[in-house]
């Protein structure tokens, strides 16, 4: 008797300096920064009040979740887990580009998420590792389908990750993969013609490209979408980010999203963008950085966001909230920014006192 809710969580990228596996990458502020004492001031402090706030259905996690080569001895990966689990809530992950670098390797990492109680990973014999069907039942019929995917690109693979000869260096879904998805979606379709569709991986396709240019940028002049004057309706968030082409030049994936019928795309990777545009009827969205690691979006009492490693400013941190309805339908997306991390922000009043 009411709206299921979907929350989309993208790169914590938790990283334990103390594990620094080269003794010169990092520099004495970050080693103290990100030293192993800091989690839960940087990442789990934020996510539960995300999870707490905005009392999710499912969890969708779209990648990038520990910085493998600060997990060789896969402590952090083991400690997320156990934090996901806590909440009893449904969760479905997928790997980013720097997950499996961890000296366990990404079997080992498959193995914990599988074992998870309430994680609905699954590891398959395809390319890339975690490629699987999420649905959502509502009113006794199946009304949503997130079909979640390893988009690869682990340039600095870990040895024991190459092991099982599913990862993929280079970034993008592979043809084995899109086979797959087109059959898994064929399926789904044939039985329940009305279930609405989703895909979820972290690394952009091309696509990216035109969907910001409906905003007249590229990523390198930043746009507020929330504040622009061209706004429409049902698109916002931040476009902070220059496009950059991973994969997918020749819009096939991307083509092939659109003949299936699936009506959204979920992605992580760019950390300064948290858009959420409607492009061709099919909703494109960044999700919000969830964590202060790595680099994120920091923003000024003057409302100049920048995006930088480390800063006195205010973060931007938080999550990406969807409600649906009983048909399956996504209503009233929002981006939930976490209290002393955007939340108290007067964006409004900034806007207004800019001379463009």
């Amino acid at each position: 008797d009411r709206q299921a809710v979907v929350l989309q969580l993208t790169d914590p990228q938790i990283i334990d300096a103390s594990q620094c596996r080269t003794p010169d990458r990092l520099g004495s502020s970050q080693k103290e920064i990100w030293g192993a004492d800091k989690k839960d001031a940087l990442c789990y402090d934020y996510l539960r009040e995300i999870i707490t706030e905005t009392k999710p259905d499912l969890i969708l996690l779209t990648g990038d979740i520990v910085y493998g080569e600060f997990d060789d001895n896969g402590s952090v990966f083991l400690e997320f887990v156990a934090f996901m689990e806590s909440f009893g809530i449904p969760w479905a992950p997928v790997f980013g580009n720097h997950d499996n670098e961890s000296a366990m390797g990404v079997d080992w990492q498959c193995e914990q998420f599988i074992n998870a109680e309430h994680c609905l990973f699954v590891q398959r014999e395809l390319h890339g590792n975690g490629n699987y069907t999420v649905g959502i039942e509502q009113g006794g019929k199946l009304t949503r389908v997130f079909v979640m995917m390893d988009s690869n690109g682990c340039g600095n693979a870990s040895a024991a990750s190459l092991e099982n000869k599913y990862l993929r260096r280079d970034s993008g879904l592979t043809t084995k993969q899109i086979n797959w998805y087109k059959g898994v979606i064929n399926e789904i379709v044939a039985i329940s013609p009305d279930t609405k569709l989703s895909v979820a991986f972290h690394i952009q396709p091309d696509v990216l490209g035109d969907v910001f240019a409906k905003y007249g940028t590229d990523g390198s002049t930043p746009v507020y979408i929330d504040y622009a004057e061209n706004r429409q309706e049902g698109d916002f968030g931040y476009i902070g980010y220059v496009h950059e082409t991973f994969w997918d030049a020749n819009k096939r994936a991307s083509k092939s999203f659109k003949e299936l019928g699936v009506d959204s795309i979920f992605l992580g990777h760019e950390h300064a963008n948290s858009a959420s545009i409607v492009y061709e009827g099919i909703r494109v969205q960044y999700g919000m950085k969830s964590s202060c690691y790595d680099q994120v979006n920091y923003v000024d009492a003057n409302g100049n966001i920048t995006f930088a490693w480390v800063s006195n400013d205010t973060p931007l941190v938080g999550g990406t909230v969807m409600k649906l309805d009983a048909e399956g339908n996504i209503v009233d997306p929002y981006i939930y920014y976490c209290k002393n991390a955007g939340a108290e922000i007067d964006w409004a009043s900034i806007f207004a006192n800019k001379a463009q």
